[in-house]
């Protein structure tokens, strides 16, 4: 396949993954002037395809053996483009990044380093990355990065493949306190990436607001619950006050019933 152009590639497993990929083209579409949208499935999910996600997926692949948690290593073969930003599927991008294009290009591979809070702080909680720390692994988060389709990233994904088939390997004789049972796609990567320097510490991007509860210091496991949120009829997504800029990690899969409709009538 040919790889042309610039553009986004997310994964969508079962139908409210696919959902939450619809929900994440429909922004993108609403928001951005380069918004060329691929999303990659597996055969069972493509039966819950329907006419209405064609007419926003630019792109439609379905990848017969896609795995849990392994799927994301196929996304350097997977992707149409040239220039591929892959996120995560359960997020919007509530604003355009289009400039983000011209700076992500200084790196063939390049990661989200920093998460931030709603309100658009870094976040400083290490919570969730106590593997990182003990490890001194690359703090790296896979819901958002860039590659280019090169020599070079097709060895970092090479890579992540073959950690992926050798995770026990990883987990019980290599890593400290590892306790995750099965490969976490940021685990795989940040040891994919071991010796790389794959961000750009000059830019503010990519990056992207993680609504898990720690990241934003409460103890409430829905984030609805602690704070208020709306999408504007001008197409603000607002929460707490705070205007949305980068993309949004909202977490909880059901998320997508209340946005869908409110994309949809602002096609």
């Amino acid at each position: 396949m040919k790889k042309e152009g610039q553009g986004f590639l997310t994964f969508a497993q079962g139908k409210e993954y696919l959902d939450c990929a619809y929900l994440l083209a429909l922004s993108i579409k609403r928001n951005c002037k380069i918004n060329k949208f691929c999303v990659i499935v597996d055969e069972e999910t493509s039966n819950y395809v329907l006419p209405k996600h064609l007419k926003v997926f630019d792109e439609y692949s379905i990848l017969k053996k896609l795995k849990p948690f392994e799927n994301e290593s196929w996304a350097w073969k997977m992707t149409p483009f040239k220039e591929t930003i892959k996120l995560e599927s359960d997020m919007i991008v509530p604003s355009s990044i289009d400039h983000w294009w011209d700076g992500l290009r200084l790196k063939n591979i390049c990661f989200t380093h920093k998460v931030r809070d709603y309100k658009g702080n870094i976040s400083k909680n290490r919570h969730y990355r106590k593997l990182w720390d003990d490890n001194n692994l690359p703090d790296y988060y896979n819901g958002v990065m860039y590659f280019r389709h090169c020599v070079e990233s097709k060895e970092f994904f090479e890579d992540a493949k073959n950690i992926y088939d050798n995770y026990n390997i990883y987990r019980d004789k290599i890593l400290l306190n590892c306790r995750h049972e099965l490969p976490d796609t940021d685990i795989v990567f940040s040891i994919a990436s071991l010796g790389n320097n794959y961000h750009i510490p000059s830019l503010d991007y990519p990056s992207f607001v993680h609504m898990k509860e720690k990241i934003q210091g409460w103890n409430v496991s829905d984030w609805r619950d602690a704070v208020s949120y709306a999408l504007t009829e001008d197409n603000i997504f607002i929460v707490n006050g705070y205007a949305q800029t980068y993309p949004f990690h909202y977490f909880h899969k059901d998320f997508t019933k209340e946005l869908i409709p409110r994309y949809e009538s602002q096609q």
